[in-house]
């Protein structure tokens, strides 16, 4: 099965080979799957450069960097199609999920003590695969990303 990431990419390049003119719809669509495309890949990153370590400096520099990049996530880029109430509500109510789920995850770490080297690297890929699916609908709330190629052409 196709990842997140995988999926955006694919559709970027479907809407890059299209040989009519993007619609505005569909040029919003194109900036989010880049935007989005940008975050999966930073997060990526991130999960594989997590240390391998007891080092608690090293562990809480790696999480500091996390954490301030997920902070900016939930504040960014919050514009779209005017909402009518209905969608102003599943906007506050997805930003409320994605801040939730960050303070559950800085309870759980804020007295995190490792057992083994691998156990942080292994805990912030948890929390990375925690947060991108919650931040993905969060944005699905100002624009949608179509789910195949053929929705976005």
């Amino acid at each position: 099965m196709a990842t997140m990431l995988e999926n955006y990419q694919e559709l970027r390049n479907a809407m890059e080979k299209q040989e009519s003119p993007l619609t505005t719809a569909q040029i919003w669509q194109y900036q989010e799957l880049i935007y989005r495309i940008g975050v999966l890949e930073t997060c990526q990153l991130y999960a594989k450069i997590a240390p391998v370590t007891d080092n608690i400096n090293q562990m809480v520099t790696h999480y500091q960097l996390v954490d301030a990049y997920f902070q900016c996530l939930t504040q960014e880029r919050r514009y779209g199609m005017a909402p009518d109430e209905k969608t102003q509500k599943q906007r506050d109510t997805s930003h409320q999920n994605l801040c939730r789920v960050m303070e559950d995850y800085r309870k759980r770490l804020a007295s995190f003590a490792p057992g083994s080297h691998e156990q942080y690297k292994k805990e912030i890929g948890r929390v990375i695969g925690t947060f991108l699916p919650v931040w993905a609908a969060y944005r699905n709330t100002y624009i949608t990303i179509m789910k195949t190629k053929e929705d976005a052409a």
